[in-house]
């Protein structure tokens, strides 16, 4: 256990940011060639799932020391059985709360998607690829079933956030990437250029340079939005963590202002172990 000396020399534990993502588990039925999962670089950090029971003991544990949010992901969330019942353990510590659930979409139901929206669960998916969807997603999938869950959600007013990765892979569907989320009714898009993380870095030539990153942002901001929010993820290599020269110096940011991990959230892996941030190899035993 970390412990950390108050003003009176007495040990308490670390405190944990009001927002905590949880990747509940490594496994996925995906196999997105960008995938930033630290467990692609450090299997240690990914390994067999937790039970039901740890899980809810993690949650109530971190609602009794503060946590306000909860973000599920995984890998593939909804590849466990328990996971509704996770989520609405974490409603029930979080009554007023932000709960939330991000999900490649591909097991979600109807029955799911009506039960997120009574539950108050927020969604989130990704759009990875329209032609370029198979060779994204790893799959023999199509982004029909993608677009379907987007549609359905807004159809059912609990709109889905879409999240959309720019590599060299699908960088020439960008603007045709955004305008499928908008005419689909996203609820808002996040577009942001792959990072060289997890394993993509065995892969950095697909990545974008920071001047074709700019490219395609202006690109995507002279369209219509038809109304719905949108923003850039401005980060092509984490800052939080010491990384090689190279690297840093084809895709660090020297204006890279201060990261908010581990203040503004942090990380709870499929082992249990906390990171300060999602791209961080860093464990620490924060019970």
């Amino acid at each position: 256990m970390r412990l950390w000396l108050n003003a009176r020399g007495k040990s308490e534990k670390m405190e944990l940011p009001p927002k905590m993502l949880l990747e509940v588990t490594s496994r996925c039925n995906y196999r997105c060639p960008f995938c930033y999962c630290v467990w692609h670089e450090s299997a240690e950090l990914g390994g067999r799932d937790l039970g039901t029971a740890a899980w809810k003991g993690i949650l109530e544990e971190c609602a009794s020391r503060g946590v306000r949010e909860f973000q599920f992901s995984g890998g593939e969330a909804t590849l466990r059985r328990d996971i509704w019942d996770l989520l609405a353990h974490a409603r029930r510590l979080l009554p007023q709360g932000q709960v939330s659930l991000f999900t490649n979409g591909s097991r979600m139901t109807e029955e799911r998607l009506l039960w997120c929206r009574d539950q108050r669960i927020g969604l989130a998916t990704s759009l990875q690829g329209l032609r370029s969807h198979a060779a994204q997603t790893g799959t023999r999938r199509s982004c029909q079933r993608t677009l379907a869950f987007i549609a359905r959600a807004a159809e059912a007013s609990w709109p889905v956030a879409v999240s959309i990765t720019i590599s060299r892979g699908n960088r020439e569907e960008a603007s045709d990437l955004f305008a499928a989320a908008v005419l689909a009714g996203a609820g808002d898009i996040q577009m942001e250029a792959v990072m060289v993380e997890g394993r993509m870095r065995r892969h950095p030539e697909d990545a974008l340079s920071r001047e074709e990153w700019e490219a395609v942002k202006a690109e995507v901001s002279r369209l219509p939005s038809g109304g719905v929010p949108f923003g850039f993820g401005d980060e092509l290599l984490c800052e939080c963590r010491v990384q090689p020269e190279s690297l840093r110096r084809a895709f660090g940011n020297p204006a890279a202002k201060p990261c908010p991990a581990g203040k503004d959230f942090g990380v709870i892996g499929p082992n249990g172990k906390y990171r300060r941030c999602l791209h961080t190899v860093e464990a620490l035993d924060w019970r």
